[in-house]
């Protein structure tokens, strides 16, 4: 097992999960949703920019798996979108676990699509790994609006697309870099266009907001190189599993961040969870 990409999924689940406790914070500050998301594909695209011109026979690569690049790319809009409406329907937690099926989606992907042979430990640790997450978010399932569900579950299937589409496009040795320059670009100008038209994008802020703002647009390009590159050295369905621990990271930063308070039953599911991605690890390591 390659120790490479297993350090990629968990840096990829440490990245992504603190990009919700930062990017609260900057809303607490005045900056607003709109401009959160478009600050998002726009960092990614400016860091990736100068790998551009580098990159041989770019366009032919796009034109000869467009529709491989096209269905990674909704996968992200489907994510982004789905998430940004739950959290105006149903509580965060909720919206949380809903979206956190998606590792579930990819291993019942991975078993019944892609024929990919998974041990019963890590079915074993997949069933584990929820229910911790299930207790550490302590839901309160009041008032349970099915629109915001179906939205949470749309981001889900968005991040499954996401995942099983790259394990496809690294079989034919399309790189990294190249989905990471179609996916931020192309959402660059969806989010403009989509957020000009439903939302707003507000840049009358403040400095230290802005400043607040840019740590998970940077945190996003980070946590997506990483993911790109763990998924052809471990699989997508290892990958679905370490990528567990972000929620966990985001549950951990809102208490330190913004000083929220776990009761019991959420430091037992954090210490379920962190639990199985060791045994995750080990396992992995040892086959």
């Amino acid at each position: 097992m390659n120790i490479i990409g297993i350090l990629f999924a968990l840096g990829a689940g440490i990245f992504f999960g603190i990009i919700g406790p930062l990017t609260k914070n900057a809303y607490n500050l005045g900056a607003g949703v709109g401009l959160a998301i478009f600050l998002r594909y726009l960092v990614a695209l400016i860091i990736i920019s100068p790998a551009i011109p580098r990159q041989k026979n770019l366009l032919f690569v796009y034109k000869q798996n467009i529709k491989d690049f096209i269905m990674i790319t909704s996968g992200s809009i489907m994510l982004t979108i789905g998430l940004l409406l739950s959290v105006k329907y149903i509580n965060v937690s909720i919206a949380i676990i809903v979206f956190c099926t998606y590792p579930i989606i990819v291993l019942i992907t991975s078993i019944f699509i892609t024929k990919e042979k998974i041990k019963n430990s890590i079915i074993i640790l997949f069933i584990t790994t929820f229910l911790g997450l299930f207790l550490a978010l302590s839901p309160s399932f009041e008032n349970l609006d099915f629109i915001g569900v179906l939205f949470a579950f749309i981001a889900s299937i968005g991040a499954s697309i996401m995942i099983v589409v790259n394990q496809t496009m690294a079989k034919k040795n399309i790189t990294p870099i190249q989905i990471n320059i179609f996916i931020n670009l192309t959402n660059t100008i969806f989010f403009l266009i989509f957020l000009n038209l439903f939302f707003s994008i507000n840049f009358n802020i403040g400095w230290k907001a802005f400043g607040i703002l840019l740590i998970p647009s940077l945190s996003y390009a980070i946590a997506l190189f990483l993911q790109l590159f763990a998924i052809p050295r471990i699989g997508q369905t290892k990958t679905a599993l370490f990528l567990y621990l972000e929620p966990i990271t985001g549950i951990l930063g809102a208490v330190i961040l913004l000083n929220e308070v776990l009761n019991n039953t959420q430091i037992i599911g954090t210490c379920i969870v962190i639990l199985s991605l060791t045994a995750s690890t080990y396992f992995s390591k040892k086959n």
